[in-house]
C-alpha cells in the first residue's frame, strides 16, 4: 500500500507570544473570513514549512514569532514536525507532534530544498514518505529525465489564490520548453509509474560525433584491408579460381577415396587370415596333444602285451604239479585254493591258454589305436600346410598395405598445395566482401540521420479515461450539471467540460473547475493505490458564487450557485478519501458539514472569536 501524508497542525511559536494554530480535520478543513485576515498567510506558511520558499513575508501580527511548526503524520501514524525559523535557514525534523518553543536543537536539520544526492534534504525526505523518492520524469524529448522533486508533487496538490484563477493549464508551472516534463509529470499520476524505464535517444550533435569517431575506426580498417588486397585479383576473378580449385580438388580427394577404400578391404582380409589362422594353430596344438597322450597308450599296449606273452611261456615251465607246492605263490597243498568246479586235470596248459584271448584283445586295441594316431597325424600336416599358406598370404597383404599407405600420404602429391590455394582464394574473397560492407557502412554511417523524437507524452488512453470518470462523478457530485460531461485533454493540456475547455470559463467557474482538477487527481490516485501525497490545499476555489439576492454579474464572472458550494464542502468532509484544505473569502452559506474543522479569520471585527492566524498581542 502506497504511504500517504496527513497534515496535522500548524503552528507558530515564539517567546512571550501566545501559539498560533490550526489544527487540521480529519476530512475537511475550511478557513474563511475576509480579504486580508491572513488566509492567504496559512498557504504560505505551509509552502515555507515545506522548504518550497526560502523566505516568506511576515505581517505585523507575527511579530514576536520565531519558528513555524508543521505537524504531519506518517503511514505508520507517527507524527514528525518540521521545524523552520522565520527567517530563514535549514528545516529541523523531530519525530514527535511538537507545538511549543524548542529549548534545544533539533535532532536533524534538513537542506530546505532538493538536493539529488542527499537523501536527507526536506524535499527528499517528504518524497520517501510517500513513496515518490527516487522517481524521475522526462524532460525533454530526447528521453532525458530528472529526479521528481517535492515541489513538483505540490505543484498538483497545493493551489494558491492567483493560480486558481488563472487560464492556464493545471499542469503547466514553467516556460515553453518545461511542456515536456510538465505532461510527464502528470502522467506520472494518471498511470502510476515514473519515466524510469525510457532510453535515452542521442540529440544530433552527439550522433555526428558519434559518427566522426566511427569513421575514424572505419577509415583505419579500410586502409588495412585495401593495402592487404593490393596484390590481390579482382573478386570475380577469384570466385572462378576458386571454382576450378574445387573440382580439382573433388578429382583428387574421389582418387584418395578409391585408394582408401582399397586398403580397407586389403586389410580386413588380413585381418580374416589372422584369425583363421589362430584356429589352426589351436586345432593343430589339440591335435598334437591327442597324438602324445595316444602314443602313450600304445606303449601302453606294447607293454602289455610283452608281459602277457612272458607269462605265457613261464606257463609252460612252470606248470602246477598235483600234491605240490604252487610254482607261482608257493602255497603248500594243503593251503591251495581251487574252485568248486572239477579242474579239468587233462588241461595242464589252462593259465596260457587264458592268456591268448587277452593278447588277442590287446592287439586289436593297439591296431584301433595305430589307425587313430595316423588319422591325427595326416591332419595335422593338413593344417600346418594351410596355415602357412595363410602366413605368405597375410605377408602380401601387408606390403600391399604398406604400398597403399605411402599411395594415401602422397596421393598424387596434388591434394595438400590445392588445399593451401582454396583457402588463400576464400581468404582473400573473404577480404574483398569485408571490404565492400565495410565501405557500406561507412557511407551509412556518414549519413547521420536526426533522431525520431517526439515532444508529446502520451498518456494511455485507458487511464485516461478513468481519470475522466472520476472527476465527471466528483463534478456531478457538487451539483454542477446532472448531465455534465468532462474529460482531459491533452491536446488542451486542461479539463473540458461539456464541450468548453475549462480556461474560455468565466473566472468563478474556470476556479472550481480547477479544483476538480486537483480533488480529482487526489481521489484517482488514492482509488488506484498510486502515489500521491493524499491532501489537497485550495486556495479561494469559489470565490464567485450567487446568493440569492446578490445582483447580476456579467463579462468574465460566470458564477456557480449556492447549491454548488454546498455540496463542495459536503463531498469534501463525506465522500473524498483524502483530506482538504480550503482557504476562501466567502462564509460557506450552509452550515459545513458534521465533523469538518472551520476557522473563520474576521480580521478587525468583534464579533469573531478569530481576528486570523496570529491572536492579537495584549
Amino acid at each position: 500500500m502506497v504511504s500517504r501524508l496527513h497534515l496535522v497542525h500548524l503552528t507558530a511559536v515564539g517567546k512571550n507570544v501566545a501559539p498560533a494554530s490550526i489544527e487540521f480535520g480529519d476530512h475537511l478543513t475550511v478557513i474563511h473570513g475576509a480579504s486580508d485576515t491572513g488566509k492567504s498567510h496559512v498557504f504560505d506558511l505551509l509552502n515555507y514549512s515545506f522548504g518550497l520558499a526560502q523566505t516568506i513575508e511576515l505581517p505585523d501580527e507575527a511579530k514576536g514569532y520565531q519558528y513555524v511548526h508543521l505537524g504531519v503524520r506518517t503511514e505508520e501514524g507517527e507524527v514528525v514536525t518540521l521545524v523552520r525559523d522565520l527567517a530563514g535557514g535549514k528545516i529541523g525534523l523531530v519525530e514527535e507532534d511538537l507545538r511549543e518553543l524548542m529549548t534545544k536543537p533539533a535532532p536533524e536539520y534538513l537542506a530546505a530544498k532538493h538536493i539529488s544526492n542527499d537523501p536527507r534534504s526536506v524535499s527528499r525526505v517528504l518524497l520517501s514518505l510517500t513513496d515518490l523518492d527516487g522517481a524521475v520524469v522526462r524532460t525533454s524529448q530526447y528521453n532525458e529525465t530528472r529526479p521528481l522533486q517535492w515541489r513538483d508533487v505540490i505543484r498538483l496538490t497545493a493551489v494558491d489564490e492567483e493560480t486558481i484563477l488563472t487560464k492556464r493549464s493545471p499542469i503547466e508551472f514553467g516556460q515553453y520548453s518545461d511542456r515536456p516534463v510538465e505532461a510527464a509529470i502528470f502522467r506520472m499520476f494518471i498511470e502510476g509509474r515514473d519515466d524510469s524505464g525510457l532510453t535515452p535517444i542521442p540529440k544530433a550533435a552527439e550522433l555526428k560525433k558519434i559518427s566522426a569517431n566511427k569513421l575514424e575506426v572505419l577509415d583505419q580498417v579500410i586502409a588495412e584491408l585495401e593495402q592487404e588486397l593490393a596484390a590481390s585479383p579482382p573478386a570475380d576473378q577469384l570466385r572462378d579460381q576458386l571454382g576450378r580449385l574445387n573440382e580439382s580438388l573433388i578429382a583428387a580427394s574421389k582418387a584418395l577415396n578409391d585408394v582408401s577404400s582399397e586398403r580397407d578391404e586389403l586389410v580386413l582380409r588380413r585381418a580374416a587370415n589372422a584369425e583363421r589362422l589362430a584356429s589352426f594353430v589351436g586345432r593343430h596344438d589339440e591335435l598334437g596333444s591327442l597324438e602324445m597322450r595316444f602314443g602313450l597308450l600304445r606303449s601302453q599296449y606294447e607293454s602289455d602285451l610283452s608281459r602277457l606273452d612272458m607269462l605265457a611261456q613261464a606257463s609252460d615251465v612252470l606248470a602246477v604239479e598235483e600234491g605240490g607246492t604252487c610254482p607261482f605263490c608257493g602255497a603248500e597243498p594243503a593251503h591251495q585254493l581251487w574252485p568248486d568246479s572239477p579242474l579239468d586235470t587233462d588241461e595242464p596248459a589252462t593259465f596260457a591258454a587264458a592268456i591268448a584271448p587277452e593278447q588277442a584283445k590287446i592287439m586289436a586295441l593297439r591296431a584301433n589305436l595305430d589307425e587313430t594316431i595316423s588319422s591325427i597325424q595326416v591332419e595335422r600336416q593338413d593344417i600346418a600346410s594351410r596355415a602357412a599358406a595363410l602366413s605368405d598370404d597375410s605377408l602380401q597383404l601387408t606390403s600391399e598395405i604398406q604400398r597403399l599407405d605411402s599411395e594415401i600420404k602422397t596421393p598424387g602429391g596434388e591434394l595438400s598445395p590445392l588445399l593451401e590455394a582454396r583457402s588463400r582464394v576464400e581468404r582473400e574473397i573473404d577480404n574483398h566482401d569485408r571490404l565492400l560492407n565495410l565501405l557500406a557502412l561507412r557511407n551509412a554511417t556518414a549519413q547521420v540521420e536526426k533522431p525520431k523524437t517526439s515532444t508529446e507524452v502520451p498518456i494511455v488512453s485507458a487511464d485516461l479515461h478513468q481519470f475522466d470518470a472520476v472527476a465527471q462523478e466528483i463534478l456531478r457530485l457538487w451539483s454542477f450539471s446532472t448531465d455534465s460531461t468532462v474529460h482531459y485533454s491533452t491536446s488542451e493540456r486542461d479539463l473540458v467540460v461539456d464541450q468548453r475547455v475549462r480556461r474560455v470559463r468565466g473566472k468563478g467557474v474556470r476556479s472550481i473547475l480547477r479544483a476538480l482538477f486537483n480533488v480529482a487527481l487526489a481521489e484517482y490516485c488514492l482509488r488506484r493505490d498510486y502515489r500521491h501525497p493524499g491532501f489537497v490545499i485550495l486556495d479561494s476555489p469559489i470565490v464567485t458564487y450567487r446568493q440569492p439576492g446578490d445582483p447580476e454579474l456579467s463579462g468574465e464572472d460566470e458564477t456557480i450557485s449556492t447549491n454548488v458550494v454546498d455540496a463542495f464542502y459536503a463531498y469534501l468532509q463525506n465522500q473524498f478519501t483524502g483530506q482538504s484544505l480550503i482557504l476562501e473569502n466567502r462564509s460557506p452559506v450552509s452550515p459545513l458539514p458534521d465533523g469538518s474543522r472551520e476557522y473563520f479569520f474576521g480580521g478587525t471585527a468583534t464579533t469573531s472569536e478569530r481576528t486570523g492566524f496570529y491572536p492579537p498581542q495584549v
